[in-house]
């Protein structure tokens, strides 16, 4: 199960969470458990934005260093851009997610922003690539934006949830042939249209 998407700034030196949501609920009813789980939410949302940061960060002074060496032309690697822009990385125990099985965060980087799936260990890494570059692709398409993308995820709140509903029910993640993603497609065309 997937457990939460998060969008964030990955550009500058301060991380900052620009959208998240996290599937798994624990079923506060009182103000005071809501509130204590929205904190909980946040933290959890900054903590892997900032991983997502510093794994991003690591891996493009790594692959200038390369670069600069010139082993980027004996590696293959003559197009920077194109070198580590996604990745995976665990998050330990209670740190800062609840329970005892460690997670699995699936991150990419494009066009300033950082894009991050949190899953269970035990989730296909695969299916869980190929859902995160579909909702990349399909944010970048359906949340048009200009001169700052990461502005744009803000103030479209209602059409980043949408398509990560559509794409991510209830955190499943489904492994989805080129004909279902075409309908999935279709569905969010129609379903956008009207917002």
């Amino acid at each position: 199960m997937v457990l939460g998407f998060v969008i964030s700034t990955v550009a500058s030196d301060v991380t900052r969470v620009i959208f998240s949501f996290m599937f798994e609920l624990d079923g506060a009813t009182d103000v005071a458990n809501a509130n204590q789980l929205r904190a909980l939410r946040k933290e959890q949302a900054m903590h892997v934005a900032s991983q997502v940061q510093s794994e991003f960060s690591f891996l493009r002074a790594s692959s200038q260093s390369l670069a600069e060496v010139g082993m980027g032309s004996v590696l293959g690697r003559e197009d920077e851009k194109a070198v580590h822009e996604h990745g995976v990385f665990r998050v330990r125990p209670n740190m800062p997610f609840t329970g005892d099985e460690t997670k699995v965060v699936l991150w990419q980087v494009t066009a300033g922003a950082g894009y991050a799936l949190i899953c269970e260990e035990e989730e296909n890494r695969i299916t869980a690539a190929q859902i995160l570059c579909l909702l990349v692709h399909y944010l970048q398409e359906y949340v048009k934006s200009s001169e700052q993308p990461t502005a744009e995820y803000m103030l479209k709140a209602d059409r980043v949830m949408a398509i990560v509903h559509q794409f991510l029910p209830n955190g499943q993640l489904l492994f989805l042939n080129h004909r279902a993603v075409r309908q999935l497609e279709k569905e969010l065309d129609m379903l956008l249209q009207g917002k």
